[in-house]
């Protein structure tokens, strides 16, 4: 009682002081009244996943679903070539400047890539975001999770998208709490969170070819199941050795080992790491850390950040944690009092006591990424005090190539990634040799060796590192040949290769033209553009050899494991190819085409467009309204079919008896059902098709009928049947299902 009425008097008290607002007067008597467990236990339900917030967060998702806009799927480039009109046909004076247009050769596509990150964006700038800023800059547009900020599991959409830089963006999931990644594998309710998410993600911003770029393992299970659901090309980016890593737990590293076995592509920073893993069996590519080296150099300059330190100045930047050798720096302070010690980097359950007892010692913190090369300026000499352990020893230091690229002396412990650069790094063996190498490098005065650093940085620089891992990217992936055969119409060509380039996101292919003697200035247009392009090779002819001849010619140069007939007067939408091929992967399937809006069968649907940027708006609502859905079909007309190369060398080539074209498409697709494949059009697919561009003068002339007729009988004496027109009735779509999809 006595407890009560003190209670009591002290909240009469505060209702009585006239600087209290009626508002803070409440709150000051709650926590009188309120014992302090008690309130920090209601705190905590509040904000938990059963809590207070988690309904503030449901009735926020409700309203903001009834206000949604729709999600834009593309991203309108607002050039040239989106404003040509394709339907009902191209206008002369349209012609004529698709004709004097100049030739973008920097417009390629790239995949898409989702980050499964293991830091935020914002955390200390090292490898995750520095190679992520590569891959943005050569034209991958990057969605970033961020594992920190989440939104709620009632929230809709289930993402946030904030742009943070040209073709960056970081990307907020659901999520019940924020993501423990150094603790546990995202898996049960929150990778059934994950997965959803991402799935409104790709939907909304018309991801059709992606790499899951995985940065630790506790993402493994979600990235893996992107690989089977959508068919993500996973790249598992192993920079740790994960089994000594303090708090790391046993179902993480499970999940390694499953991850190494079914990535795409595993992506080691170390040799030690390289030889773990090298028995895998998977794709492997040796990229270490680097630096950015114009960064540094540009900013290596003279400034006043440490004024008021005296040198010679003894630096290091990086996290202080587990593996940084606290008494390897205490002893060397202590035994050169005449030299700063200058630390920068936040401190991780490290007692850094000694360290603060010690006047020469600098302990400034965490410091922008953007002054690093401010710093460096003023180090005398660079230090790598790391213990010697399992981690360390699988350790590719990133600072290391930060350090060279001011050219200054590095004294490191020994660690085995850095025995390569003993020639350029001072290794110590132990505390008392640390000092002596200190002593010596401080001693130096040589521009050369400054030179040879600096020259090394320059090899091993982040660019270089994304250049490396996406070559390997490409020889992971099955290689696709597009045989595209051209006959005049420059125009029409010039459209098809140029939306080959810019909306052919899938990592590896290969365009061979075949030219059956254009007079339009075409073989000169493909050798310009053979000279330009890597991955286009050009075949002249001398003489007008088809159209099967010619397709024929394509695939004896092709190298592909699937090989793609393509007209060159069609005009193919984002995502066209990577949404085609993966129907190829049911052993089942011998062909598959897209819809269009030009065909004379089934595969043709209504396409209210008329430009090229409303076209792909089209395409892109069509698609993934039919995602996965297709039908059988009796015959694909060959403006656009793919098949397995297994497949083409079963049947054999096109049949060269019908000349000039017409009917071979028939007799090809007879031939495929005959060796019992399906043949199927992709309701998800589509490609624009002007239709009969080869065939317009054999129509205005007359000759159209007689050629018709004449190879129509020749497919009904090879086949011994009676020939029946197609006709346009609706495809009976189911959806596909895929053995690696169950």
């Amino acid at each position: 009682m006595a407890s009560t009425g003190s209670q009591y008097q002290q909240v009469k008290a505060i209702f009585r002081q006239q600087n209290h607002s009626h508002y803070a007067a409440f709150r000051e008597s709650l926590r009188i009244i309120i014992p302090y467990e008690w309130r920090r236990r209601t705190v905590n339900f509040a904000r938990s996943r059963f809590g207070v917030k988690t309904l503030i967060d449901w009735a926020g998702a409700q309203i903001a679903k009834k206000n949604a806009s729709p999600l834009k799927r593309t991203f309108k480039r607002g050039d040239f070539y989106e404003a040509i009109t394709l339907l009902p046909h191209i206008p002369e004076a349209e012609v004529e400047a698709i004709l004097n247009h100049l030739t973008n050769t920097a417009c390629f596509a790239r995949p898409d890539v989702i980050c499964f990150s293991i830091v935020d964006w914002p955390f200390r700038f090292q490898r995750p975001q520095q190679l992520m800023t590569q891959f943005a800059a050569h034209g991958h547009r990057v969605f970033y999770l961020s594992i920190s900020q989440y939104r709620s599991p009632f929230a809709q959409p289930k993402f946030a998208v904030e742009e943070i830089g040209r073709n960056l963006y970081e990307v907020r999931i659901a999520a019940r709490s924020p993501l423990e990644i150094f603790r546990a594998v995202v898996a049960d309710k929150d990778l059934d969170l994950a997965l959803l998410s991402l799935d409104e993600l790709r939907r909304a911003y018309n991801i059709n070819e992606a790499i899951g770029y995985v940065m630790i393992p506790s993402w493994g299970n979600a990235a893996l199941e992107t690989q089977k659901r959508w068919g993500w090309r996973v790249i598992y980016d192993c920079m740790d050795e994960w089994e000594n890593f303090p708090g790391i737990k046993a179902p993480l590293l499970e999940t390694e080992k499953q991850l190494v076995r079914e990535c795409d592509l595993l992506v080691v920073t170390a040799n030690r790491l390289a030889g773990k893993w090298r028995d895998c069996g998977r794709p492997m590519v040796l990229a270490r850390n680097a630096a950015d080296y114009d960064f540094y150099a540009e900013r290596c300059k003279p400034n006043d950040l440490l004024e008021g330190i005296k040198h010679p100045v003894i630096g290091y930047y990086g996290a202080i944690a587990d593996w940084f050798e606290v008494d390897l720096v205490v002893e060397a302070a202590r035994q050169r009092p005449d030299y700063s010690f200058v630390l920068l980097g936040g401190v991780f359950d490290v007692d850094v006591s000694q360290l603060r007892l010690l006047p020469n010692v600098h302990l400034l913190g965490q410091q922008p990424y953007e002054t690093m090369p401010q710093y460096l300026h003023h180090f005398d000499a660079c230090v790598i005090p790391f213990k010697i352990n399992p981690i360390t020893q699988a350790t590719d230091p990133v600072k290391l190539y930060e350090y060279l690229s001011g050219g200054k002396p590095v004294v490191s412990v020994n660690l085995p990634e850095l025995k390569d650069y003993c020639d350029v790094v001072y290794i110590a063996e132990n505390p008392a040799d640390f000092v002596e190498k200190l002593d010596q490098a401080l001693a130096e005065d040589s521009d050369q060796l400054r030179e040879r650093r600096k020259s090394l940085a320059r090899q091993h620089t982040w660019p270089e590192r994304y250049a490396r891992i996406q070559a390997e990217l490409v020889k992971a992936a099955p290689r696709a040949s597009i045989i595209v055969v051209t006959y005049n119409n420059l125009a029409l060509t010039r459209l098809c290769l140029e939306s080959l380039f810019r909306n052919t996101e899938y990592p590896s292919y290969e365009v061979i033209v075949v030219d059956n003697k254009s007079t339009d200035g075409t073989p000169e247009y493909l050798s310009r553009m053979a000279e330009r392009h890597d991955n286009l090779a050009a075949i002249l002819n001398d003489t007008n050899n088809g159209f099967a001849k010619a397709n024929n010619q394509g695939i004896e140069r092709s190298t592909g494991d699937y090989l793609v007939l393509i007209n060159n007067d069609t005009v193919v939408p984002q995502g066209w190819l990577s949404r085609l091929l993966p129907h190829l992967r049911d052993p089942e399937v011998g062909l598959v085409g897209p819809v269009t809006n030009f065909v004379g069968n089934e595969a043709k649907i209504d396409a209210p467009y008329r430009t090229w940027a409303e076209m792909e708006a089209f395409a892109s609502d069509h698609v993934w309204k039919s995602d996965r859905q297709v039908a059988d079909i009796h015959m694909l007309a060959m403006f656009c079919v793919a098949m397995r190369r297994e497949v083409f060398e079963r049947i054999g080539p096109l049949d060269e008896q019908f000349g000039i074209g017409m009917f071979e498409d028939d007799d090809y697709s007879m031939r495929v059902r005959r060796a019992g494949y399906r043949i199927i059009c992709a309701a998800d697919v589509f490609v624009h098709h002007f239709g009969q561009a080869a065939f317009g003068k054999l129509i205005r002339s007359g000759d159209y009928d007689g050629l018709f007729d004449e190879n129509r009988a020749k497919l009904e004496t090879k086949w011994s049947i009676e020939w029946t027109p197609h006709v346009n009735a609706p495809l009976e779509l189911k959806r596909h299902i895929l053995q690696d999809q169950v």
